[in-house]
């Protein structure tokens, strides 16, 4: 970026004379700061060197307040390091908004950019100029150098912002301080899923086609709108003063957001009290001040916590804790989503993926499970319903994760206005969370407004569910049902657990990165047709790094429309247009189930829920490896791509 002056030239800094022979002070703008001319006769030459540093420091911050930055800018920023130091790194500027600059410090990895405050600031240029100056005032010794980050310098020659970003991604480096305090395992749900996600969008050149969305926490009240009180306190940071005010406060029914969440703790929390009263004074915090250690004891004990496999505080025994960062990650998750969903329907973009975390579907009213705390897509489908009253009136959340979005069920599960439909693995209800049954249709005012597409493998020749079985679920049930209900906006709880690549007991099945792009096309255009095109793609599982990282990748580049990445037509994309036995069977019972609801025809028990036939490939089985070749490539893949994320030897990607 370039200056329409330079700050630091010496008719910047000196008076100029008017016109009258009156000497007068140079300023850029009517509120500038006021530069005094120093006195040679008064002043000696260390104060006048003093004087004149002081001089360019002042004017070079007044006027890095009104530069206009743009994508690309070479910029230096200040980083906080792991040490708790600030210091000035070599950065790009990625995108702004209002007086707060997006910037990519360069020799880091992607995830790493962060929003700065425009005083954080400065143009490279001047930087050196300033060092140069210092190094020949005898300020300093050495040859000025430019700090870069573990991989050095980067090559952005080839950097092209397209003038035209609709589709928004949110992510905030907050929401990476939530891990296991613990460093004996790796625990599925961990920052690294996000780290590899940007790292195969910084290698696909992707970032660069997405508008970056500022994120914030979500305050006190709007995690009321769904959770209950006692929840949204457990696990709210104790410096929040919405949250003493109402902490402190007589809980009253009438005034309760959600008087039906409203109670102290679930009955399987109680259930699961810690063993031991004490385990919260244990060695595995940072820091023992006294506001920190008072955070902690404040929070209910009764809410599930307990010892994990590592050793650390969990809760239910699966979800990681950790005592200083994850109430803030946990409120930044839904803020950042609140704030996506603003964008969307203001208009400024027109879809989007929130890379958040934790995830949030697990998450019911009262209770944590599932690496859940807050439902993200629950607070901001009420946020939004409440805000947007004349605009949004109805919302459509579909959930592709693997497993059944059992908290945003129970939320919704009587409301008119919220159409939940889950694609999930249930197994005759031995798959966790072992809740998503086909019959579980709504109630009340709610009725049909659930729906559950449960699926389970034949008996006779059981076989994993993959694209095609996917694909088929929203052709055949959810493309009808969604037409009928006719939402103002779309969310997709985007888990990416049915990715090939995962456990049996994660995931199991074999749903590919360009099953994911389909089903994203698939669920893109149903928004064109019916909202404007007001669609989210939220974040929620997935723990295989390459698998997530890839289909995640292939989600976002379809929602931005990249040329020569995207996929324009289904034509040819599928080796197989028929749906396996099981997932037939499966469709046939959620079809039965709610007929009663909606317009959907009376099949035969032999239909078999074909896609087209154009959209199969032709030579699908011919240019494939066998099943067994295939994974133990993929396992290959996924084993090496993990060390290399570990060891941080990711290969120098330039540019965005």
């Amino acid at each position: 970026m370039a200056l329409s002056s330079d700050p630091l030239s010496p008719s910047s800094i000196t008076s100029s004379m008017s016109s009258n022979g009156k000497r007068r002070r140079r300023t850029t703008r009517k509120n500038d700061i006021s530069i005094p001319s120093p006195s040679s006769s008064i002043l000696d030459d260390e104060q006048q060197k003093q004087e004149a540093e002081f001089i360019i420091n002042a004017q070079q911050q007044e006027q890095q307040r009104f530069i206009q930055y743009h994508g690309g800018d070479a910029v230096e920023a200040v980083k906080l390091t792991d040490d708790a130091a600030k210091q000035w790194y070599c950065a790009r500027v990625v995108d702004t908004d209002d007086s707060l600059v997006l910037v990519h410090y360069e020799g880091f990895p992607a995830d790493e950019a962060d929003w700065v405050s425009q005083t954080l600031v400065r143009p490279r240029s001047t930087l050196m100029i300033k060092k140069q100056r210092q190094q020949r005032q005898g300020l300093i010794s050495q040859q000025p150098k430019e700090l870069y980050g573990p991989r050095g310098e980067e090559d952005w020659k080839d950097f092209v912002q397209p003038a035209n970003r609709m589709t928004g991604l949110v992510h905030d480096r907050r929401m990476g301080l939530h891990s296991c305090p613990c460093s004996t395992i790796s625990h599925p749900e961990r920052p690294e899923r996000i780290t590899s996600i940007f790292n195969t969008l910084h290698h696909r050149r992707v970032l660069r086609h997405v508008r970056h969305i500022v994120a914030r926490e979500a305050s006190v009240s709007e995690l009321q709108r769904v959770h209950a009180k006692a929840h949204v306190r457990n696990y709210s940071p104790n410096d929040d003063d919405d949250h003493n005010n109402d902490a402190n406060d007589d809980e009253d029914e009438n005034d309760d957001p959600n008087p039906r969440a409203h109670k102290i703790t679930s009955i399987e929390a109680l259930l699961n009290k810690p063993e031991d009263d004490n385990i919260f004074n244990k060695s595995y915090f940072y820091d023992k001040q006294q506001k920190q250690q008072k955070q902690i004891n404040n929070n209910n004990k009764s809410d599930g916590r307990r010892k994990m496999v590592c050793g650390q505080i969990g809760i239910a025994g699966d979800t990681t804790f950790h005592p200083l960062h994850t109430s803030l990650s946990a409120h930044v998750a839904a803020g950042s989503l609140i704030n996506l969903t603003d964008a969307i329907v203001d208009g400024r973009i027109r879809n989007g993926f929130a890379a958040i975390r934790p995830p949030g579907h697990h998450a019911e009213q009262d209770k944590v499970m599932g690496y859940c705390y807050f439902n993200n897509v629950a607070v901001a489908t009420q946020a939004v319903l409440e805000k947007y009253p004349s605009k949004i009136r109805k919302v459509l959340i579909l959930d592709w994760d693997i497993h059944h979005g059992n908290g945003t069920q129970q939320i919704f599960y009587d409301n008119p206005n919220v159409l939940y439909i889950s694609i999930h693995r249930w197994d005759q209800g031995r798959f966790y969370p072992f809740s998503g049954a086909p019959d579980e249709c709504g109630r009340s005012a709610g009725l049909g407004r659930n729906v559950n597409i449960a699926l389970s493998n034949c008996k006779e020749k059981p076989k994993p569910m993959g694209d095609t079985e996917f694909m088929a679920a929203i052709h055949h049930i959810v493309t009808p049902i969604a037409r009928q209900f006719g939402p103002d906006l779309i969310y997709v709880s985007a888990g990416f657990d049915a990715a090939e690549g995962h456990s049996p007991h994660l995931g199991g099945y074999h749903v590919t990165p360009r099953g994911y792009a389909l089903m994203t096309k698939m669920v893109k255009e149903l928004a064109e047709e019916l909202c404007d095109g007001r669609l989210a793609l939220v974040l929620e599982g997935g723990y295989e790094l390459e698998p997530l990282a890839e289909s995640a990748t292939a989600s976002i580049i379809q929602l931005c429309d990249i040329a020569n990445q995207s996929i324009s037509s289904y034509q040819g994309t599928l080796t197989s247009i028929k749906p396996n036995r099981g997932a037939s069977t499966s469709f046939h019972q959620v079809i039965e189930h709610q007929r009663q609801y909606w317009d959907l025809p009376e099949l035969p028990t032999d239909f078999r829920f074909l896609l087209p036939q154009e959209w199969k490939t032709v030579n699908s089985i011919s240019s494939r490896l066998p099943r067994r070749q295939q994974q133990q490539q993929q396992q290959q893949q996924s084993q090496s791509y993990t060390t290399t994320t570990n060891n941080n030897k990711q290969p120098v990607i330039h540019g965005y």
